[in-house]
């Protein structure tokens, strides 16, 4: 029985909670930790599992993780994989609470999907129980890494067993931290995931937003080997990402031959409307007022297009917007 079954209804919880009309089973989206211990041995001598916490205990002594107990107890039982599925959830909330000197990975990896969820959704600013739970996961990794297992395969390994698509969550989390001034705590994140990163570029992009607190032109210089190193595989979000850091304080070069550049990309209409309003703010920052009328005339022209629509690439605001480029450029 694999980790990443934990996982599968931990994201099908979270679509849950996120759109209530997806069609799912009670049980399959139920919070297994607001069940009282009462009713998780009740379900379970429902399904003709009888265990009290004495006998769980003695039966885990036994076994390294509740996937392995899950499959004793299902030995010989034949019963619908519903079922045996209902019994695996049971049987990991019980491990979950009881048997905490044995830490093993599915369980720690449904702790930092918890702990990712609840500072999703939570509207305050205490920080204090995602930061642990992310200390934690880099000791993880770092003792697996020691063993001579390449970074990166480690990450993607534990990542499996996560609901949450962890490299974006870590990426979103320090760039708030970089947003909230945080920057000792940014560095500190940044060193210790960074040789985990399988999409290095986004957290090299992180570097340079932080070190734009101190250092302007360095951080400029960071960007401008950003975008050489990635010219080779380009990337409409990550370009845009990148645009719209340069509209305060960036090089004009770099954004003018960057823009030149994700032109090529442009595929549908919201994209293009994006593109359209990072370099109008640009040029509004610089107080360069032709160049910003000229794509503020731009966007009201194509104000009524549908965000969807595909764009062809003979459209002439293509051409326009090259036209101020190359003024510029």
């Amino acid at each position: 029985m694999q980790i990443e079954r934990r996982a599968l209804y931990n994201l099908l919880r979270m679509n849950w909670l996120q759109d209530p009309f997806i069609e799912a089973e009670p049980w399959q989206i139920e919070d297994y930790r607001e069940m009282s211990y009462k009713a998780i041995f009740d379900r379970l001598k429902e399904k003709n599992v009888n265990l009290d916490r004495p006998s769980f205990l003695a039966l885990a002594e036994n076994h390294d993780t509740p996937e392995d107990l899950t499959d004793e107890l299902l030995d010989n039982m034949y019963l619908d994989i519903e079922i045996q599925d209902q019994i695996y959830l049971l049987v990991f909330e019980l491990w979950r609470r009881l048997i905490t000197e044995k830490p093993c990975l599915s369980i720690f990896c449904d702790e930092l999907d918890h702990q990712i969820h609840l500072y999703d959704t939570s509207t305050s600013q205490n920080t204090e129980a995602i930061q642990d739970v992310l200390a934690n996961f880099q000791v993880v990794l770092d003792e697996n890494a020691d063993q001579g297992v390449n970074p990166r395969q480690v990450f993607i390994s534990i990542s499996a067993g996560c609901a949450n698509d962890i490299e974006s969550f870590l990426y979103d989390f320090i760039a708030q931290q970089i947003d909230n001034r945080n920057d000792s705590y940014a560095a500190e994140l940044l060193d210790g995931f960074y040789n985990y990163m399988t999409d290095e570029k986004w957290f090299d992009f992180l570097r340079a937003r932080l070190q734009a607190s101190t250092d302007i032109a360095g951080s400029n210089q960071l960007i401008r080997q950003i975008v050489q190193n990635t010219s080779k595989e380009p990337d409409l979000e990550f370009n845009l990402e990148i645009l719209s850091f340069l509209v305060q304080g960036g090089e004009k070069e770099i954004f003018v031959n960057l823009v030149k550049k994700t032109i090529a990309l442009i595929i549908v209409e919201e994209d293009l409307q994006d593109l359209l309003l990072i370099c109008a703010d640009f040029y509004h920052c610089l107080d360069y007022d032709h160049e910003e009328l000229a794509i503020q005339k731009i966007l009201k022209e194509r104000s009524n297009n549908k965000p969807e629509e595909t764009i062809d690439r003979k459209d002439p605001h293509f051409a326009e917007l090259l036209k101020v480029m190359r003024d510029e450029g």
